[in-house]
């Protein structure tokens, strides 16, 4: 091969894999990983260990992270085509809400962190493809290392240990916690009063602990089950693992097309299909609802005309159903420019006044004031790319860290003009469910 060539991406295919027994085996064997599921779409897989990491902090990050991308764009080869296959995951990872929070809850992760994996199983529809990433120096020997531990994890496959998690102490909410969630949306209220800035997203943070953890698979097959249409996701560092059901998509970009997702007011749904109806009607005709979604509308469509063409959407939002809560929803899809990179769309379309405000750079500042929590991956990117300039980013929200034995699950709300405190906090309380419900029927330790 050329001289140039560092790297080789080597695809086969590979039948009967169970993705729930692979995750739990090499959660065992603690190896760093990242889990990525949208199951209406018959796509999942599953990235095993570095081959490289590029991670940088700071504000520069994309920057930096994209030179190094550019660095190895023409050291790879593979054998994709073999396969008709062209956008294959390679790098994965992604990108906390804002850098340099610099705080101990979120060390295992840098403010950009993307990884190639040394395993990638892909499923995609009705295949799976095996993926080995290696390097060209030894990489017979690194084969066969990765060929190795592919057999063991494999073995026995049909067994899947049951394990759970047992509650130390749980989550109940309490009046002191409503009551300075009312102070700080009180005075956010009054800095949107005072021109500071026409909206911000705030976010809260609930904390379980466990005297014993169970598995991440459980939980990953209850949302993939439970939130089919939504981005099913792992990402684990160290003692940390990262993951979530996000409903919203902040780009896919696939054969020269680009595609995100406008979601932002929502309402709990209804008990009965008339109650259901009748809640959705009331979404679609409130006005402060409307006025978040056009905002979140308008920024991506104009971050989308530095780079795109051809923008396209219905100016009239459709809605989003979740199990227990639904949404105004606008699809977005334009045209790519040519030679327009994979992170200079993500710097532009993030963060978006869904989960920051508008004007954004205002709102962060109040944020880091007001929040006692770093968000760290929280609001943050979490996809993938490839060198093929294809990839998938989900907003990482509707999700928790799980760090040793504990678990802290974010959620947030638009805050503006008319926003009532409590009703925000209710709505606060809809968003945390699709983590929280997974250990209502956890074992609870009486101590």
């Amino acid at each position: 091969s050329s001289g140039n060539i560092n790297y080789f991406s080597f695809c086969s295919t590979i039948e009967n894999v169970n993705f729930d027994v692979i995750i739990q085996k090499i959660e065992k064997l603690n190896n760093p990983f990242f889990f990525w599921s949208q199951k209406k779409q018959n796509i999942a897989f599953i990235g095993i260990d570095w081959l490289i990491r590029i991670s940088e902090d700071g504000t520069e990050r994309t920057i930096k992270t994209e030179k190094k991308i550019q660095q190895l764009s023409d050291k790879f080869i593979n054998n994709w085509d073999n396969f008709n296959l062209d956008s294959v995951p390679m790098f994965l990872g992604g990108l906390k809400f804002s850098p340099n929070e610099n705080n101990v809850l979120w060390n295992d992760y840098r403010d950009s962190d993307w990884f190639v994996p040394k395993i990638l199983f892909y499923k995609k529809e009705d295949r799976t493809f095996l993926v080995f990433n290696l390097a060209k120096e030894n990489y017979k020997e690194q084969f066969e290392r990765s060929l190795n531990f592919v057999e063991n994890i494999l073995l026995n496959e049909d067994y899947l240990e049951s394990s759970r998690f047992v509650i130390k102490s749980s989550y109940t909410g309490s009046e002191e916690e409503r009551l300075l969630w009312i102070d700080k949306v009180n005075a956010a209220l009054r800095k949107i009063e005072e021109g500071e800035f026409q909206k911000i997203v705030l976010s809260r943070s609930v904390n379980l602990s466990f005297s014993e953890n169970g598995s991440i698979t459980q939980l990953l097959k209850s949302l993939s089950t439970n939130y089919p249409r939504c981005y099913v996701f792992a990402f684990r560092q160290n003692n940390s693992t990262f993951f979530g059901a996000s409903p919203e998509r902040l780009a896919k970009i696939s054969n020269g097309i680009i595609e995100a997702d406008a979601l932002a007011g929502s309402i709990k749904r209804g008990k009965t299909p008339d109650e259901d109806l009748a809640l959705e009607n009331e979404l679609l005709t409130s006005k402060k609802n409307l006025n978040e979604q056009k905002a979140v509308v308008h920024f991506i469509a104009n971050s989308f005309s530095e780079f795109a063409t051809d923008i396209e959407y219905n100016p009239n939002p459709i809605i989003r159903k979740l199990p227990n809560i639904q949404h105004l929803w606008t699809p977005i899809k334009a045209k790519l420019s040519k030679n327009r990179s994979v992170f200079a769309v993500l710097k532009s379309i993030h963060p978006t006044p869904a989960i920051c405000g508008v004007p954004w750079s205002n709102a962060l500042i109040s944020i880091r004031a007001m929040e006692q929590h770093a968000r760290g991956l929280y609001a943050g990117i979490i996809g993938w790319f490839n060198f093929n300039n294809e990839g998938e980013f989900a907003v990482s929200i509707r999700s928790a860290l799980l760090k040793k034995n504990e678990l802290y699950a974010f959620a947030g709300c638009g805050i503006v003009d008319g926003s009532d405190p409590i009703a925000e906090y209710e709505e606060i309380n809809l968003k945390l469910k699709p983590i929280l419900n997974l250990f209502e029927h956890e074992e609870i330790h009486q101590s």
